[in-house]
């Protein structure tokens, strides 16, 4: 089994189980530390994953121990649909005025360029902004406003430049068919939408 951990505020791994109950045998790792592999439902306590054993012989198989839990890390509270459409009109503004100002002075200083093509000068900077957004910040400007952040549905940490190319694609396609797949956040669990599927993610609020 292979166990990703948090210790000190970051997240580290995986690491093998035996590795694991060496650390904390060694005090490396803490019983209270939070850990999450692959199946399970959500981070919890180290102590808590099958075959981890606390130093003195305890483990997940004997009788529960509580412990308390950072804040943190207790839950993960998944970003709604209103609050997530909320987050995209306010990208959408940025992104038209944006490019409202670029035509305009395309415009000023070139008076005989051709400018046929701006009506994909939107999708550009959609493209540009999001993407470099998501993957850096974690998050667009609409979406820090709203206190909002794009995660791995993995690791719950932030998604690389590739996955968020992966995840405008796939935001694209979800708005293509008539906004089902964007729709979807109001019903699906942990509010994801179909480019949130594909693209291995999730919208959580930033507490």
């Amino acid at each position: 089994m292979q166990i990703y951990v948090t210790k000190d505020g970051e997240r580290i791994g995986p690491i093998p189980l035996e590795e694991v109950n060496r650390q904390l045998a060694a005090g490396s790792l803490n019983p209270a530390d939070q850990a999450w592999y692959e199946g399970s439902p959500g981070w919890r306590a180290l102590l808590s994953i099958p075959g981890v054993i606390m130093p003195g012989g305890a483990s997940s198989t004997a009788e529960p121990i509580t412990m308390a839990t950072p804040a943190s890390t207790r839950s993960t509270s998944y970003a709604g649909f209103w609050i997530r459409t909320l987050a995209y009109v306010v990208d959408a503004l940025i992104i038209l005025i944006v490019s409202e100002i670029i035509v305009q002075f395309l415009k000023y200083f070139s008076e005989n360029s051709d400018l046929s093509r701006a009506a994909s000068l939107p999708i550009l900077i959609s493209f540009v902004y999001m993407t470099i957004l998501w993957s850096s910040a974690q998050a667009t400007i609409g979406q820090k406003v709203c206190g909002l952040k794009v995660v791995n549905a993995i690791t719950g940490t932030k998604i690389s430049f590739l996955r968020a190319v992966g995840r405008w694609f796939a935001l694209s396609l979800a708005m293509s068919i008539l906004f089902i797949g964007v729709i979807m956040v109001g019903f699906t669990e942990r509010k994801r939408g179909l480019h949130d599927m594909i693209a291995g993610t999730y919208v959580v609020k930033n507490l």
